[in-house]
């Protein structure tokens, strides 16, 4: 568990976590910026697996993962609410 004294671990980790927020923070997202966001995941995941090796590679993986995941479920519920009342009146 000597990665956990590692700063560059930490920087690899929070890429990950930032490059996972960016689905949740555009406004529209087009198939490239897509593959260009996850190549970019996948290529800091990447660096943790050869620097670190396996579990942290995967912990780091999962746990951005599931950031990106749950921040793009709370983007998409969020603005359709924003968007609810806006639609309801419009269709009267």
């Amino acid at each position: 568990m000597n990665f956990l004294n590692e700063p560059i671990y930490w920087f690899l980790t929070a890429g990950c976590l930032g490059v996972a927020s960016i689905p949740a923070l555009v406004r529209t997202i087009s198939r490239m910026r897509v593959i260009a966001i996850v190549m970019l995941w996948l290529a800091i995941c990447t660096v943790t697996l050869t620097r670190f090796g396996l579990l942290p590679a995967l912990a780091t993986a999962l746990i951005s993962g599931v950031w990106g995941v749950l921040l793009l479920i709370a983007s998409l519920i969020f603005s359709g609410i924003r968007s609810m009342p806006n639609q309801r009146f419009e269709e009267r």
